[in-house]
């Protein structure tokens, strides 16, 4: 009988579930090849219906308080439904410094201990986030992030590939992904950025897409040949998302700098994934994030935290077209065999039973 499991999402203001929940948890446990093993339903409460297992992500409701964590604790307990806890990022950690952003609160980080503490077991996406989060349920499964093969457009992406590594433009477009909480990432590289747009302002430019704040960009890149790409509204949720950037995006190459810190060590390789199944090469910090993903040179550039060797990654993909198409292909290759849904969502099937039998066992 197929296991009746419920996902508690987390969302903002508008009720919809983030990208993280769609990458996570719904688009993995509605994947084809794993429906003989799940009847899935999701929001952000408790269904009438019944199920077996609730999956609560993150810190769910945007505005929920520790009295509704209270409420639905005792209702899932009166009812017998066990719950998994789903966190992918180490947010017990992150804007803990003076004078840092105010998320999470200390009652958004009470929330997450206490659904860590309570949960039958935990569900993350790295090695190192479990390492984070065993203090406070030792019952921990690492499921790293794969990417939905059914989103994607390859024979489309191919030929967009194709047409960029045949054209004599000889103007090359860098990008980068991130959200404001990336932004002390980007600072990281924005020394030899400059010095590297500077030196090639007619023969380079980038796209910024996520940092929406122009009058920063413009503070960060004065009038360097820097823009930022707005995402229409309408094309914010996840599964859209991924079909505006097919369409939209047309990068020659990508960057993603990453501070080591607390917060950053336990992240996932993620843009990793969104840029090489674009055929999109990068080049990436040499951090835990990537190292264990990354063949230097291989399927992607990595670089310490040193400007002098972003700078060299800079030039060296400027200047070497068939370069960049080496590493494209391998990227791509290697994620599509190994990091989509198609081989991989068993993987929650499989931690989701472990889980469940070593709460059995307890």
């Amino acid at each position: 009988m197929r296991k009746r499991i419920h996902v508690m999402f987390e969302c903002g203001a508008d009720g919809m579930p983030y990208g993280a929940s769609h990458i996570r948890l719904l688009r993995p446990l509605s994947h084809p090849s794993v429906q003989d093993k799940f009847s899935l339903s999701y929001g952000t409460n408790l269904p009438e219906s019944a199920v077996d297992l609730v999956i609560l992500e993150r810190g769910w409701r945007h505005d929920h308080t520790l009295s509704d964590q209270v409420r639905l604790l005792k209702r899932l307990a009166a009812l017998g439904i066990p719950y998994i806890y789903e966190i992918d990022d180490n947010l017990l950690d992150l804007n803990t410094g003076p004078g840092a952003p105010g998320y999470p609160s200390p009652q958004q980080r009470q929330i997450i201990i206490r659904f860590a503490r309570d949960a039958a077991g935990l569900i993350v996406s790295t090695d190192a986030l479990k390492r984070r989060m065993a203090r406070l349920n030792s019952n921990i499964r690492v499921v790293g992030n794969h990417l939905d093969e059914r989103l994607f457009d390859f024979d489309f992406l191919r030929k967009k590939a194709e047409r960029r590594w045949e054209s004599d433009n000889s103007r090359l477009v860098i990008g980068y992904m991130g959200t404001y909480s990336h932004l002390e990432d980007l600072l990281m590289i924005v020394e030899p950025l400059r010095r590297f747009l500077r030196a090639r302002k007619d023969s380079v430019r980038m796209e910024i897409v996520g940092i929406g704040d122009e009058g920063l960009v413009r503070g960060l890149f004065n009038d360097l040949p820097v823009s930022v790409v707005k995402v229409p509204v309408e094309q914010v949720e996840y599964p859209r998302f991924m079909k505006w950037m097919q369409r939209e995006i047309d990068w020659d190459f990508a960057i993603a700098p990453l501070v080591s810190s607390e917060f950053n060590n336990c992240k996932s390789d993620l843009k990793f994934l969104d840029y090489s199944l674009n055929f999109i090469p990068g080049i990436y910090s040499a951090t835990e994030s990537y190292v264990g993903t990354i063949v230097d040179r291989e399927n992607g550039l990595l670089a310490s935290a040193d400007p002098k060797e972003w700078r060299g990654a800079f030039d060296l993909l400027a200047e070497d077209s068939e370069f960049r198409k080496k590493l494209s292909e391998a990227a791509f290759s290697y994620v599509r065999e190994f990091r989509t849904l198609e081989t991989n969502a068993a993987c929650w099937s499989a931690a989701i039973e472990a889980i469940l039998s070593a709460r059995t066992l307890d």
